[in-house]
């Protein structure tokens, strides 16, 4: 969890949309491919949104992941519901810093809504990984049931 949270922190300092904006356009021309300007704004621009969607949706579930391990003596149920809490938290509280440090850089731009982003992929993430958690508890107990004859 942090060494994923200084992955953020790095590409907070830098990678501005300029340089990524850079390493596609490079990207692009070495396979060959031809975009229009605008297109490749767009696309970029989506890209960019993307990877604060990923970004912090592994955060966050490194974070539960973390948390989960750590506590100790708590019902499964409570605590899930606690972890996932801790985990949503961690989360809003780096978007929110990470936006902060954008918006004294003057390199960078900052949003409200990269934050929302962020929460929407930390909120996505983690509800996946609860579901399919589920499914793979259930299936355990499925297994250590006796069958009847």
């Amino acid at each position: 969890m942090l060494l994923w949270l200084g992955v953020i922190a790095y590409e907070s300092l830098r990678l501005s949309s300029h340089v990524t904006g850079t390493y596609l356009w490079t990207f692009f021309r070495w396979l060959h491919l031809s975009i229009s300007p605008t297109a490749f704004a767009e696309l970029h621009h989506v890209l960019r949104k993307v990877g604060h969607i990923t970004g912090y949706g592994i955060l966050c579930l490194l974070t539960f992941r973390a948390w989960f391990h750590t506590l100790d003596g708590v019902v499964l149920k409570a605590l899930r519901l606690r972890c996932a809490v801790l985990a949503l938290s961690l989360t809003l509280i780096t978007a929110v810093l990470d936006e902060w440090h954008q918006n004294i850089d003057p390199a960078r731009t900052s949003s409200v809504w990269d934050v929302g982003l962020d929460m929407t992929g930390g909120l996505a993430f983690l509800m996946v990984a609860l579901f399919v958690f589920r499914i793979w508890q259930n299936r355990a107990v499925e297994e250590l049931e006796p069958v009847s004859v």
